[in-house]
């Protein structure tokens, strides 16, 4: 009869060939100190005996859970999935869950979540967080819980152990709006949605326009998402000729929601209107046409998280938090061009990027 007995940390650490203090530390995800190939060792034997962590035991001894919270605005947004997909790569395999929160974007919500967070006594928490602020988070970092931010705008690091990882919002709309009037477009107007990085994005697409001695126009749609933006901008192409000749939006849903709108008034783009996106989400190469936007590194930044927590965890990095600052870059593509009867030079190239310290492209 086939044994229905469990495999015990002992099991591991004897077909490991190694003591069961290496196996408990490693499996607990605190492996300072063991070589990388006996954690490597470890974790083979571990899944060659099929053992089963007993968290609930491991909770008691750490009093942390081998949980890793991800707390997103919006998770029916294509922009957070592979966040989260891109911590659970880096933590996974070192024995922690990842476990998805969203706050739709509310101050309240996500002063919840956190709490929610220091009862489940998580490891750690990636956040990318709207209204919440050091403030808020004191209770995490008091409960030692460390946080990995996601940010929109620079930032200087600080005294407490928060590591932020940002890309400069108002850079990436001013580089953007800088190519649109490369190209000959004088009547940009921008388009976004209350909440999140719009303020910076506004921000640089007004100080590019400024700058060229034109005049900032912004639109608000009701929501991030395509009816919303393709009912703004229906108000926008009822203008008939005082319209815009390109519309900049604030993510690539609105700039979905647009695109549908050009097309059913029988524009034709590129030529009659020039449109933007921000995040260059997964279904933006393969609309019609393909959609220029701006790649914002949320894969990078959950790589880089997962590793920033599991180092703070294991207490391989202490003390005050980091500032890094993530690449960006834009993606050119068949949703711009110059505006209709424009006879100007030829194209421009695209914006050059600032050196943001990172290797390798975001996406």
């Amino acid at each position: 009869m086939k044994s229905t007995r469990k495999p015990t940390q002992k099991d591991v650490a004897t077909h490991a060939g190694v003591s069961q203090a290496a196996v408990s530390s490693v499996l607990s995800g605190d492996a300072a100190g063991i070589r990388p190939e006996v954690q490597e060792r470890i974790r083979d034997s571990a899944k060659a005996l099929n053992y089963v962590p007993n968290r609930m035991a491991q909770a008691l001894k750490t009093n942390r859970s081998m949980m890793i919270a991800c707390i997103v605005p919006d998770l029916s947004n294509p922009f957070y999935p592979p966040l989260i997909r891109a911590v659970q790569k880096v933590v996974e395999p070192q024995g922690y869950d990842v476990i998805a929160l969203s706050t739709d974007g509310s101050g309240a919500a996500e002063a919840r979540m956190i709490e929610l967070c220091i009862d489940r006594r998580v490891a750690g928490i990636v956040g990318v967080f709207f209204v919440a602020t050091i403030r808020e988070l004191a209770g995490a970092l008091a409960a030692d819980i460390p946080v990995v931010r996601y940010e929109s705008a620079p930032k200087r690091g600080g005294a407490l152990p928060v590591d932020d990882y940002y890309v400069d919002n108002h850079q990436v709309a001013s580089a953007l709006t800088a190519q649109l009037l490369g190209l000959g477009h004088r009547d940009i107007v921008f388009m976004a949605s209350p909440g999140g990085p719009e303020r910076a994005r506004i921000g640089g697409y007004s100080a590019a326009l400024v700058a060229a001695g034109l005049t900032p126009r912004v639109v608000t749609a009701p929501s991030y998402s395509i009816d919303g933006g393709a009912a703004i901008a229906a108000e926008l192409l009822a203008e008939g000729s005082g319209r815009p000749t390109a519309i900049m939006c604030a993510d690539d849903l609105l700039a979905c929601g647009t695109i549908r709108a050009c097309q059913t008034s029988g524009l034709s783009l590129p030529q009659d209107m020039s449109v933007t996106g921000f995040n260059n989400l997964a279904m933006t190469d393969v609309l019609n046409p393909s959609l220029t936007t701006v790649s914002l590194g949320q894969e990078l930044f959950g790589q880089l998280a997962g590793e920033r927590l599991l180092a703070r965890v294991r207490g391989d990095v202490e003390g005050p938090g980091e500032a890094v600052a993530l690449p960006y870059a834009i993606v050119d593509r068949a949703s711009t061009a110059r505006p209709r009867g424009d006879t100007s030079s030829s194209r421009v190239q695209q914006a050059s990027l600032p050196d943001t310290g990172i290797s390798g492209n975001a996406s």
